[in-house]
């Protein structure tokens, strides 16, 4: 499934325009679309089209694995999952913020018909929180990019006063527009994933507008 990854595109445009960091790989020529890089969990579609689109990159506050390599998405989940602790076995994590335990990932188990996981957001210290944030990996892009735009709106910041994720964690209000996701959650579909303190839970009523 070919993607033309507007969500991205839009989040590449953000950086350029307001001088974040911006730094593209090289692009893959295997297309891996359908390959299980772990077995019973095919690879997200999207993803595959993003490898094939800047291979792995750093956006902004946020880091896209290569596919392959010490560094690349099939290492980094094989070490994550010999630790035996959820929510990683369930999940395959694609990317993360720069030097901090933030990770984000996609959710093969919740694949619509087409393929398309939706992403989750991990805190990956030792009191692990674990946040539903995107219907599929474009939105996740797309919103992630209209929160910079905010931020420049009400903020014009500089490079230097962009050093943190505002989202998705402090703008429940952002994720909740993604109606396909809200619907998910509504469902129970994220029961088991997401984490039962009561920050994360207050984080869930406040998207759902409980």
């Amino acid at each position: 499934m070919e993607s033309p990854l507007k969500g991205l595109e839009r989040l590449m445009a953000q950086c350029r325009e307001q001088r974040l960091p911006l730094r593209l790989g090289t692009a893959s020529t295997e297309d891996s679309t359908g390959r299980e890089l772990f077995p019973g969990q095919p690879l997200d579609p999207l993803l595959a089209a993003v490898f094939r689109r800047v291979g792995d990159a750093r956006v902004a506050e946020l880091t896209l694995y290569p596919l392959q390599g010490e560094h690349g998405v099939v290492a980094i989940n094989r070490t994550l999952r010999e630790r035996g602790e959820a929510p990683f076995p369930e999940c395959l994590v694609f990317g993360q913020v720069p030097s901090l335990a933030y990770r984000f990932a996609l959710v093969p188990g919740l694949a619509d018909p087409h393929g398309l996981q939706p992403v989750v957001f991990i805190d990956d210290h030792s009191e692990k929180e674990v946040l539903p944030v995107a219907s599929n990996l474009d939105r996740f892009f797309d919103a992630y990019a209209r929160s910079i735009e905010s931020f420049a709106r009400e903020r014009t910041p500089s490079p230097e006063a962009w050093d943190d994720m505002d989202f998705p964690r402090f703008e429940p209000e952002r994720v909740a527009e993604d109606t396909v996701l809200v619907e998910m959650m509504r469902a129970g579909r994220f029961d088991g994933l997401v984490t039962r303190d009561e920050e994360s839970q207050r984080w869930m009523r406040q998207v759902l507008g409980l």
